[in-house]
């Protein structure tokens, strides 16, 4: 279940998201993540959430917290992008082809995208095989962005979604 997040995520947000094998693939979490930020992050998230907007969410797996992921655009006129991150003890699950499906089609129903990207860490190909599945395609962009986690900036694969699956801007 894709859902905003809640002030009782915040111990597992901070222990799973903080993980710096999780963390070092996202561009805005940290490692260690504190319990402390965890919550912040979530009552901005829960404050700042506008429908249409940028809007970050939280995977619940059987009552557990499994991942977040989000839908967002990095300037207003942008094109919508996706990102997501997964708890280490649901890896290998499935679970991100599912996160992924879910935020494509949030972004085309709830906020009417026409386009949609995503991209990855060159140091992860297992996000590029899940965006591969979901019908992404590699732009040839390798842009270097920035991950607090690694407190640097290191070379993504930028994709755009293809085919049946997209419809122009």
């Amino acid at each position: 279940m894709l859902r905003l997040p809640e002030l009782r995520d915040a111990p597992a947000l901070s222990r799973f998201a903080g993980d710096i094998d999780v963390a070092k693939m996202t561009s805005r979490i940290p490692s260690p993540y504190p319990l402390i930020s965890a919550e912040i992050w979530v009552l901005q998230t829960r404050a700042g959430w506008v429908p249409g907007r940028n809007t970050s969410m939280t995977v619940e797996m059987d009552g557990a917290l499994a991942g977040g992921g989000g839908v967002f655009r990095r300037a207003p006129d942008s094109d919508w992008e996706i990102g997501y991150w997964i708890a280490k003890p649901f890896w290998g699950q499935g679970l991100g082809t599912e996160i992924g499906r879910a935020l494509v089609d949030y972004a085309r129903t709830e906020l009417g995208a026409g386009r949609v990207v995503a991209g990855h860490y060159a140091d992860n190909p297992a996000s590029g095989r899940i965006l591969q599945k979901l019908g992404f395609e590699y732009t040839g962009e390798e842009p270097h962005l920035f991950s607090m986690a690694r407190m640097g900036r290191y070379p993504c694969k930028s994709m755009t979604l293809v085919g049946e699956k997209q419809t122009a801007a």
